[in-house]
């Protein structure tokens, strides 16, 4: 592979986990809004963008009713629900870290469920993850309000849900990007369809609304996915492995500087164990000579 190739296509792997860095903001700058119709939208975005990307590329998408399509979808639609939903009930910051957690869930289900074989430096990243997260939750003891515990329990959740969704995409043979494309199409439709049948009310929507869907739908809920997948295809794999983990410190420094939370100890000792727990998992998963891991 040229050299140059190569720089272009892990360019654009870098740059999908820059705008996985922005996810925690625009979660919580849509908490006003119905995450529904908020992912409706966005999947609506990156399914075109997907749609055309695959128009120029001689590529031909995957059937939308594909049973497999079908579960990715489903799957995909309720990890971004139950991750919006959490910043409708907690602070932004931790429900973030907590969401972070997701390579720990991938280790641990992959061992328990898809013959994962991680090894002890997979145990050792997901307890470094858990020790972050239980350190930034725990840091006023056991005394937490119960909108709290629902915000962080829906974190949680979608960790488990994203985690999931990445053992079972690892071993997919068929064209990501072709895939994915209908796989936004489908999400977006089922997310359309769970908002008519609970909350068919068309909210005012200001520019700032529309600027965060837009945002959403071009970057971390969906042109991020296609922006990955040619990184990991074509580019320096095992660097874009490395620099992934970069993303739940580009996503809290963003937070703070927007003034979505104010700056403490535990917030950096957080990131610090989520970052080195998915550093090491990463190093595991080098040593194992693995296949790639989704996103």
């Amino acid at each position: 592979m040229p050299g140059q190739f190569s720089v272009r296509h892990t360019s654009l792997g870098a740059l999908a986990i820059l705008s996985w860095g922005t996810l925690g903001a625009l979660g919580a700058l849509s908490a006003t809004l119905p995450p529904h119709l908020v992912l409706t939208l966005g999947f609506a975005i990156a399914a075109v963008m997907g749609w055309i990307i695959c128009r120029l590329t001689s590529r031909t998408p995957a059937k939308l009713l594909d049973k497999r399509v079908v579960m990715f979808a489903g799957l995909v639609a309720a990890y971004h629900l139950v991750y919006l939903e959490a910043f409708h009930h907690a602070d932004p910051i931790p429900v973030s870290l907590i969401n972070y957690l997701w390579p720990a869930c991938l280790i641990i289900m992959g061992n328990l469920f898809f013959r994962l074989h991680s090894g002890l430096p997979g145990y050792l990243g997901a307890a470094l993850g858990f020790i972050g997260v239980g350190v930034l939750v725990g840091k006023n003891g056991l005394t937490l309000q119960a909108s709290e515990t629902m915000g962080y329990a829906l974190a949680f959740a979608g960790a488990v849900l994203w985690a999931l969704f990445s053992n079972l995409r690892r071993h997919e043979k068929s064209d990501a990007i072709a895939s994915l494309t209908t796989i936004c199409s489908m999400a977006s439709l089922l997310c359309g369809i769970w908002w008519a049948m609970t909350d068919a009310h068309w909210p005012d929507l200001s520019a700032r609304d529309f600027g965060v869907i837009l945002c959403l739908g071009f970057g971390p809920a969906g042109g991020a996915f296609f922006l990955w997948d040619l990184g990991m295809r074509q580019g320096h794999a095992a660097l874009l492995g490395i620099l992934g983990y970069s993303a739940p410190v580009l996503s809290t420094l963003l937070m703070l500087a927007l003034g979505m939370g104010a700056p403490g100890w535990e917030i950096f000792v957080a990131i610090a164990f989520v970052t080195l727990g998915g550093v090491v998992v990463q190093f595991g998963e080098k040593a194992r000579k693995s296949g790639d891991i989704d996103r």
